[in-house]
């Protein structure tokens, strides 16, 4: 039997997956040596359109998977909530204290036991990313309340 919920959501990712594509090639694509500012857009909405195929042909067939609950919403939206405060405080405090906050909320979803692992892994992941794009690309990243670095 169809599954047209899969059917009708496979459709909706190949259009996205194709629009990807068509502001990708606007953008210019460059080659694999070469990338251009599209190349990886292109990239991402042939691998959306490709999956959808997928999706499409296994509902069709009536082989797709069967409906899961929903589950709890409190890790979800947690992230959420993380991601839209780090846009907010980016500039404010920092690349550095902004990243650390928000890695601490991803590491605390994804349950990492230890509070000085979280936190250490969290202060060193967003100093150590701040080294790579600001000292060693030279791609300025706020520094907010840390200008004397």
């Amino acid at each position: 039997m169809k599954k047209w919920s899969d059917i009708i959501a496979s459709l909706f990712f190949a259009f996205i997956g194709m629009g990807v594509m068509l502001k990708a090639v606007q953008l210019r694509i460059g080659t694999a040596t070469e990338p251009q500012p599209g190349f990886f857009p292109f990239l991402g909405g042939i691998t959306i359109t490709i999956l959808s195929g997928f999706l499409l042909v296994q509902a069709w067939r009536g082989r797709s998977a069967g409906t899961q609950s929903f589950g709890n919403l409190r890790r979800p939206s947690l992230l959420i909530l993380g991601l839209f405060f780090y846009v907010f405080l980016l500039d404010a405090l920092g690349y550095i204290i902004s990243t650390t906050l928000l890695a601490a909320i991803v590491l605390y979803i994804m349950e990492t036991k230890p509070w000085w692992v979280l936190a250490g892994v969290s202060l060193s992941l967003s100093i150590g990313t701040f080294i790579l794009f600001d000292r060693l690309l030279s791609m300025p990243l706020p520094k907010g309340i840390l200008t004397i670095i």
